[in-house]
């Protein structure tokens, strides 16, 4: 884990295990929109730096960047890792969210991608700055819309426990 915070590398270069991968910017927003698909079916949003929505094949949420804080699902509810960093290490403290923390976030997330799949259906509310695919940009945009849907359909469930250190 790095010691140094850095700012988000540019995804659209670097994100080799992301393919397809959009980027697209939205009228109303400062920052950019990245979207990246891996060939086991998860997916990724990334709403400029924060927040980040990770995601597996059927939409269920595994991780998010919200805030600040890293969120990793445990199956029931989220855990927040906050980096904790002393001269010498670095770690991370787990807080498991209750049932009113978990429904907040995720009534959040349903919100923004609301928003968003609201935005990419009126050609004039967003524009495609550049995406790596086998198809065509229709095909892209048609792919995106997809996977806001399944995020939507599935925004009260999260994937499986992703397993950490105890």
């Amino acid at each position: 884990m790095a010691r140094q915070e850095q700012d988000r590398e540019d995804l659209m270069r670097e994100a080799t295990a992301l393919f397809p991968r959009a980027e697209f910017q939205l009228l109303q927003h400062s920052e950019p929109v990245f979207w990246g698909r891996k060939q086991s079916g998860h997916f990724s949003f990334y709403f400029g730096g924060d927040p980040v929505y990770q995601f597996d094949q059927t939409g269920h949420l595994r991780r998010a960047f919200l805030g600040g804080y890293l969120y990793r699902t445990q199956g029931t509810t989220l855990a927040r890792l906050n980096r904790v960093r002393t001269e010498d290490s670095s770690s991370l403290q787990r807080y498991d969210l209750n049932a009113q923390e978990l429904a907040a976030v995720l009534k959040t997330m349903a919100d923004c991608f609301l928003e968003l799949q609201k935005n990419l259906k009126d050609e004039s509310r967003f524009q495609l700055a550049s995406f790596l695919s086998e198809g065509t940009e229709g095909e892209l945009l048609q792919q995106i819309q997809s996977d806001i849907q399944l995020v939507l359909q599935g925004a009260n469930q999260l994937a499986p426990r992703i397993r950490g250190k105890r």
